[in-house]
C-alpha cells in the first residue's frame, strides 16, 4: 500500500468523508503541497477565520499516512474527532452530505493557510 493506494476504514456512515478525502488526496498539487511540507510556511494561527492551524495540520496528517502507509487502510478516526470539534455539523455517526464537508475542508485550509496576517 502507499503511494495514495491506502483505503479508510469506515466509522458508521462516514462514506461522505471517506470519498471527499480520496477525491482531495488525489488531487496533485494539493497533496504535494502537504506532503512537501510547503503547507507549514503558510500556516495562520492568527486569523479568525481558520481554525489556527489546526485543520491544515489534521489533513496533512492523515494526507500523509494515506501517502506513505504500509497498510491497506487507515483509521481516520483522529480526523474526524477533529473536525467535529471544528464543525458540530459534523460530530457523531451520522451520514452528511459530502458537498458540504468538501466546502468545510477547502474553506477551513484556506483561511488557515492565508498568509495575510490583518
Amino acid at each position: 500500500a502507499g503511494d495514495g493506494l491506502v483505503g479508510l476504514h469506515n466509522l458508521g456512515n462516514t462514506c461522505f468523508l471517506n470519498s471527499s478525502v480520496q477525491c482531495l488526496s488525489h488531487t496533485p498539487l494539493l497533496t504535494q503541497y502537504f506532503l512537501s511540507k510547503a503547507y507549514l510556511h503558510d500556516v495562520n494561527t492568527t486569523n479568525v477565520l481558520g481554525h489556527q492551524g489546526k485543520l491544515a495540520q489534521l489533513y496533512a496528517t492523515l494526507v500523509t499516512n494515506l501517502w506513505s502507509n504500509r497498510k491497506k487502510a487507515y483509521n481516520p478516526r483522529l480526523f474526524k474527532n477533529g473536525i467535529a470539534k471544528m464543525n458540530e455539523q459534523f460530530a457523531g455517526a451520522d451520514q452528511h452530505d459530502a458537498q458540504e464537508l468538501l466546502a468545510f475542508l477547502l474553506g477551513g485550509l484556506s483561511e488557515d493557510l492565508n498568509r495575510i496576517a490583518k
